[in-house]
């Protein structure tokens, strides 16, 4: 009997720019929507489960769908909020053994190579290099936000974390 296989390649097809910011993710987002004009919406964390974990990570995600302009702007948390580790009689000192049991870290990454950004704005849609460089431009010059760069997503180890 033959054996058939499928072969499955994604469109990378956005703008992906890291931000790195200690501010909250609603606080990045605030920002956002007045720098930009949008209104970004918290929706249900992304869940990511990795093959050496037992249990999966969740990171903060926001949607902005700008029908018009047939664009939508998304903000991805970097670091898991780890939904475990907020659970109702932890305390300090059962929190590690906890994440140890579970072959989990209390920061999991869902872009490690990315490890100095906290947060990704993702932009999909048709967006020129011009455009690009604005968007960029204007995210730098924002208050909460530290440092920002262009990442170019088909140089990411874990870039089919980025496909949701």
């Amino acid at each position: 009997m033959a054996k058939h296989t499928l072969d499955i390649s994604y469109d990378y097809d956005f703008l992906l720019i890291g931000i790195s910011s200690h501010e909250k993710d609603y606080r990045i987002c605030w920002a956002l929507n007045k720098k930009f004009g949008i209104d970004l919406i918290k929706k249900d964390s992304l869940e990511i489960k990795g093959k050496k974990h037992a249990t999966p990570s969740y990171f903060s995600f926001f949607v902005f769908d700008k029908k018009e302009d047939f664009l939508e702007y998304s903000v991805i948390a970097n670091f898991s909020e780890n939904k475990e580790l907020l659970a109702k009689g932890d305390t300090l000192f059962n929190k590690e053994d906890k994440l140890k049991k579970n072959n989990q870290t209390a920061n999991e990454l869902l872009v490690p190579e990315q490890k100095q950004m906290n947060y990704f704005f993702i932009l999909r849609g048709e967006v020129g290099d011009e455009q690009a460089d604005e968007i960029l431009k204007m995210i730098k010059e924002m208050e909460v936000v530290q440092t920002a760069m262009r990442i170019d997503v088909t140089q990411l180890k874990s870039k089919q974390n980025l496909i949701f």
